[in-house]
């Protein structure tokens, strides 16, 4: 990880990147989203109340290479809460480098000072990239998600 400076909140000034490295994710999703979604997201982020917080991780000169966005939220078996990892990117050109783990060490530092008592996340059955990452950091517990539309 030393080719990254550190993990920090996102900032007003990394508007354009964000928009740069989501539109990244979402297309590797094979998912595109109206301006207006992007806007409301970017203003969720940057509230300071706001229900989804996000995370960049930077080279030593201050460049976004990668995001995390993540929410907090409450637990039917727990008095606690739990964050869930919704959104996580790097760069291609800085895939491999340590800025995936970095983000999720964050996220984690940031469950934690929340009081969460887990961190959870989910990824596609063949994303083969990053789930070789997450067998690494985390635990798969079996579980599959299904969608219902509404």
């Amino acid at each position: 990880m030393a080719e990254f400076s550190h993990v920090s909140p996102l900032e007003p000034a990394d508007h354009a990147r964000w928009t740069e490295l989501w539109r990244g994710y979402l297309t590797f999703y094979e998912t595109a989203l109206p301006a207006e979604v992007y806007a409301a997201t970017w203003e969720r982020i940057l509230a300071p109340a706001g229900a989804i917080r996000a995370l960049g991780v930077r080279t030593p000169d201050g460049t976004l290479v990668g995001i995390a966005h993540y929410l907090v939220h409450a637990h039917s078996w727990s008095t606690g809460e739990v964050c869930y990892l919704q959104d996580l990117f790097v760069d291609e050109a800085y895939r491999g480098r340590g800025g995936a783990t970095a983000l999720i060490a964050g996220v984690a530092e940031a469950a934690r000072a929340c009081g969460c008592f887990r961190l959870y996340w989910t990824t596609k059955e063949d994303n083969l990239t990053a789930r070789r990452l997450y067998d690494l950091v985390a635990r798969f517990n079996g579980f599959i998600r299904y969608d219902y539309p509404l």
